[in-house]
């Protein structure tokens, strides 16, 4: 699923998806309502709670879509074509123009710009370094002294922990995600 969304000026959210189609997101967008909280709830729990309790007195049949129309609005808003802001499960986020940027949002770095919960261990994230600076596997593990399949195995453990498909995601998500 490829989507790309944009806020017009009165707050109302449209997404494009990548065959082209142009709609505005309403209580009835389920799938890619569900998509957003699925994932949200998984990788950035923190967020989801906050959510869950600002929005936990609206009405449970749109419950959801206000929760995930926020969470739109604070972190894909701007209209740009360099990447979708859903590709598949990788969210890529943007910067946002909100008047609360900064110190008057209590919700920066909770709702817009969450962290993530994936933690890389101390060797994978070195793994992961290198790899962000151009080694490939083998390079990789001669500079630490390992075996190529131990370098494999601890990027497939990247992939996986990360949920991305392949080594090229890996370096997209860890670039966006600063980890």
């Amino acid at each position: 699923m490829e989507i790309e969304f944009r806020t017009n000026s009165r707050g109302e959210v449209f997404y494009e998806t990548e065959k082209g189609e142009s709609c505005r997101l309403t209580k009835f967008s389920t799938d890619i309502v569900d998509k957003i909280i699925t994932v949200v709830k998984e990788r950035y729990p923190t967020t989801f709670a906050r959510l869950a309790k600002l929005y936990c007195k609206a009405d449970p049949t749109e419950r959801k879509f206000i929760m995930a129309e926020r969470f739109i609005r604070c972190n894909f808003g701007s209209e740009d074509y360099m990447s979708y802001d859903i590709d598949d499960d990788t969210f890529n986020f943007e910067e946002v123009k909100c008047p609360l940027r900064g110190k008057f949002c209590p919700d920066e770095n909770v709702i817009c710009k969450p962290k993530s919960i994936f933690h890389l261990g101390k060797e994978e994230k070195v793994t992961a370094d290198l790899y962000m600076k151009g080694l490939n596997m083998y390079e990789i593990a001669e500079k630490l002294g390992k075996k190529p399949s131990t370098i494999k195995v601890q990027l497939f453990k990247i992939r996986h922990k990360l949920g991305v498909k392949n080594c090229h995601e890996i370096l997209k998500y860890l670039r966006l995600s600063n980890l």
